[in-house]
Parts: structure tokens; sequence; C-alpha cells
């Protein structure tokens, strides 16, 4: 089974990096639990514009810290074809596939897509924590199945209750893993 893989907030604790970056060059302290929608902003800027900043910096990417359970879960995952899809520009390229070979070197494959464009990419799964990307990737063919890791900014109107049979809502790594199980035994 091909299994797809976004990085930031999957396998990257992006926004748990940029709210300490924010915290110390804006002076504004805030937690996950604030960041409950994709666009979400502070200031008047939007988190993703900050995202994009930081994320022409090297230095920056190699530091983003993993998402707890994630090296273990891909480790489980070692018999399926399991790759990464991520919407980052080109100009962070070079640096995220030094820092996903630093933390998972068994993930050689690397498709870039823009947000709302993973749906063309060739898997069976796609695990991503936007509803946008979920909802994209398994209303384009109904044999697929979406896994939304969630965090606070995860859903954001996108209906994605209407694809529930083709969704697993998981909260960690550990429930990825049973969640990409019982889709691989239901497709046997």
């Amino acid at each position: 089974m091909k299994i797809a893989v976004d990085i930031d907030g999957v396998l990257a604790d992006q926004v748990g990096a940029v709210l300490k970056v924010i915290e110390r060059e804006y002076g504004l302290k805030y937690s996950k639990s604030d960041i409950d929608r994709a666009h979400w902003s502070f200031g008047g800027i939007e988190i993703w514009t900050e995202i994009g900043k930081l994320l022409s910096d090297p230095e920056y990417v190699l530091q983003v810290p993993l998402i707890e359970g994630s090296q273990n879960a891909i480790k489980r995952l070692f018999r399926h074809d399991v790759f990464v899809v991520t919407a980052r520009r080109p100009n962070s390229e070079v640096a995220t596939k030094q820092w996903l070979s630093a933390h998972f070197p068994s993930l050689k494959q690397y498709h870039s897509a823009s947000t709302g464009s993973k749906h063309n990419i060739p898997s069976d799964v796609l695990i991503d924590d936007l509803d946008m990307n979920i909802v994209e990737f398994v209303k384009s063919d109904p044999n697929r199945h979406g896994i939304l890791f969630q965090h606070p900014w995860s859903l954001n109107g996108m209906d994605i209750e209407s694809y529930s049979n083709q969704v697993s809502y998981c909260p960690d790594w550990q429930s990825v893993v049973l969640a990409v199980e019982a889709f691989d035994r239901a497709r046997q």
C-alpha cells in the first residue's frame, strides 16, 4: 500500500517551532490550542506568512522538532511504501531533505505539492493535518483513505464529514498506525 505523509504538523512540529519564534521576535506568547484554523493570524500577520519566511532559513528548517511518536510510527509502517508529500516551497527543499535524512532515513521519496493539490499524489492513503488536503484527496477517488492528524487548526469548514467512510481522525501517531492497519485489512 502506498502512503503519503505530510511533513508540517504530521512529522515536524512546525507550529510549536514558529510559536517560539513569534514569542522571541514579537513578544507575543501563544499555545498550539490558540491556533484554531489554518489561516490564523497574530498581530495582523498570518501564521503561514511567518512560517514561509522561516522556512527560507536552512538553520531554522534543520532545528524544527519532531511530532511525538513519528519516528517510531514510520518504522512500524515499514512494510508499506511510505513517502513524503509537502507543500513547502522549493527554497526550503535542500534543508528539508537534510532534516528528513537525519530523522527519517527510510523516507527516500519526496513529492512537492501545493496546498490543495495533494490529490494528484499517487497513493492509497494520505496522512495530513489539514482537512482541505484530506477532502481533495479522498474526493478524487472513492478507494482512497485520508488520515486527518488532528490539531486545533485541522478543521476549516471543508465538509470532511461527507467523506466519513474514507477518513480517520487521529490525534497521535499510535492511532495513525492503527488506522493504517485497519484500512489495509479492509482492502484485503
